[in-house]
């Protein structure tokens, strides 16, 4: 999603230096927006390209006390949520996750939540009832 985004963003951009050439300042040299395409389409090879790479690093394990999620390559982040905390479960699926036929989990507690990404159906489904059932029973324990 951030690619598409950064595209956009630079076809805004250089929507204003064609225009700033054309209005104001024709000065400008043409080399810029040759330039500034090249750049922009680069980044969103390359953005694309790492998109299996930054889904690969993630893991998570359901326990019975707990939701353990384990992202990161460079920046390592580990959070583990008390099934006793979870309030809700959410399915999502973007453009580019419905183009995977992929899907994100967001694991909701009291003061934050918590996403599980590129999930197939299947592996969303079990995920999401496995948790919600634990939720379900850890406060009907208490």
């Amino acid at each position: 999603m951030m690619s598409i985004i950064h595209l956009i963003v630079n076809l805004l951009i250089l929507g204003a230096y064609l225009l700033a050439q054309h209005l104001w300042w024709p000065w400008l040299p043409d080399w810029g927006i040759v330039f500034w395409v090249v750049l922009s389409l680069v980044i969103f090879v390359v953005e694309l390209a790492l998109i299996p790479y930054r889904y690969a690093v993630y893991q998570y394990a359901v326990y019975p006390t707990e939701v353990e999620i384990k992202k990161g390559f460079f920046w390592r982040r580990f959070s583990a949520i008390p099934i006793a905390r979870v309030q809700n479960v959410d399915l999502q699926q973007g453009p580019l996750l419905r183009f995977q036929q992929l899907y994100r989990i967001t694991v909701a507690t009291g003061g934050s939540n918590h996403t599980i990404e590129a999930l197939s159906h299947e592996q969303a489904l079990t995920l999401k009832d496995q948790v919600m059932t634990l939720a379900r029973e850890a406060r009907n324990d208490q």
